[in-house]
């Protein structure tokens, strides 16, 4: 492939990073890695790893992996502040604390600034960053993967109107220093529009590696089991879950239900289970990412509840891995939401209501009772994600769009 020659190194500013599983974390390394592939020399600044757990990984604690090559991209951890709640406020804290730290840096001369910068929001503290580390003259990409204030709003989790204004003012004003914006899907470009960003918005969809994940056989000599897999967090509402686990332990109690991941509200699930006598309910880590395809196959059905306040502000993206890997899920998702419209669009899956948990157990056995049908849904979400979320697609967009950029400052 050939590019535009670009300044050695790219700087890539993101508080999430490898060796973080799921959330934004294994999206930038692909990024990274992949500009890398490409003779695109990039360097990472980023947190001491720690999502979705309450604490930095033990192995990074100390501070002695601060600097390390990851899979031949030059990574520099910056100390941690790691948000113990779920709040919006403690998140801005942790987010304010790589801010600082990050240009404590920047003032000392440990990372250069460059004439090409990436950087990753839903933490807009951290394309704060990235303009005071892109060099005059210099172009800045944003990933927007989540809008901060649309979540911190919609999800009733911040510090009241005052927190949200500050916040959308800051993302307003960060974003339009941006010389390009790139953004998951139409509806977060318009939601962004609606914030008053008059900067280019490039639409760029999240991308799966499918040669990694692909349709494996169920598991045999095991119960019919519900999948749901990620952070446990309060934009999940994992309590539909639980609901869902009530209805069927009176009315299906053969159907296993596993909840694999961790966060900020994995303590207070497991005894909310425990309370209700839930033993058709399991916890489990994260499968490790070698495990990954298998570990997608042991689901028959995926769940992926939501929060339906902020489903237009985040993108789930857990969804395009479990298509890819040949099985349905079912959504919690209101009429319209962008969750609804892909559903509509792939016929790869169903969508219930919110918080009705008697609408999720109902989708539950009609997908249970018809093996048939639930191999036609993961038929449709495989050559959806084939169609329209490879990897090598997709990041040789992103790619073109990189170099474009750096090429349009250099007059070339």
């Amino acid at each position: 492939m050939s590019s535009v020659p670009l300044p050695t190194p790219a700087l890539f500013v993101t508080q999430y990073y490898r060796p973080e599983l799921i959330g934004s974390a294994p999206f930038c390394g692909d990024m990274a890695e992949w500009l890398r592939l490409n003779d695109i020399a990039v360097e990472v600044l980023t947190s001491r790893p720690h999502y979705p757990a309450n604490e930095v990984f033990e192995e990074y604690r100390s501070g002695e992996k601060d600097w390390e090559i990851l899979n031949e991209v030059a990574v520099r951890r910056l100390p941690t502040r790691v948000p113990k709640g779920g709040g919006a406020l403690q998140r801005a804290a942790s987010a304010g604390y790589f801010l600082v730290q990050g240009l404590s840096l920047l003032a000392r001369g440990g990372v250069a600034r460059q004439e090409l910068v990436i950087s990753l929001s839903p933490s807009i503290f951290s394309v704060v960053l990235a303009i005071c580390a892109c060099a005059r003259d210099g172009r800045h990409i944003v990933l927007v993967h989540d809008i901060e204030s649309g979540l911190a709003g919609g999800l009733g989790i911040a510090g009241g109107n005052v927190f949200i204004k500050t916040l959308r003012r800051i993302e307003r004003t960060a974003l339009n220093r941006a010389d390009l914006i790139i953004v998951l899907s139409e509806e977060m470009k318009r939601q962004l529009e609606a914030l008053d960003v008059k900067r280019p918005i490039r639409t760029l969809p999240i991308w799966i590696d499918t040669k990694a994940i692909h349709p494996l056989p169920a598991p045999a000599n095991r119960p019919l089991t519900l999948l749901y897999s990620g952070n446990f967090g309060r934009k999940q509402s994992l309590h539909q879950v639980l609901g869902l686990a009530g209805i069927l332990k009176e009315s299906d109690p053969d159907i296993r239900i596993v909840l694999r991941g961790g966060g900020r509200e994995a303590d207070a699930l497991a005894e909310c289970a425990r309370e209700k006598n839930l033993d058709n309910v399991a916890f489990q880590p994260l499968a490790p990412p070698e495990r990954l395809n298998e570990a997608l196959s042991e689901g028959d059905i995926h769940l992926v509840p939501q929060n339906p306040d902020g489903a237009d502000f985040a993108v789930p993206s857990k969804i395009y891995a479990i298509m890819a890997a040949g099985r349905p899920f079912i959504a919690t998702a209101r009429e319209g939401s962008q969750i609804w419209r892909l559903h509509e669009t792939t016929n790869a899956f169903l969508c219930v209501p919110p918080d009705d948990p008697h609408a999720f157990a109902n989708a539950v056995r009609r997908l249970a009772a018809d093996p048939a049908r639930r191999n036609r849904l993961g038929q449709c979400g495989r050559a959806y994600v084939e169609a329209h979320h490879t990897k090598a697609n997709v990041l040789r967009e992103f790619t073109n769009a990189v170099t474009q950029c750096d090429g349009n400052r250099k007059g070339t």
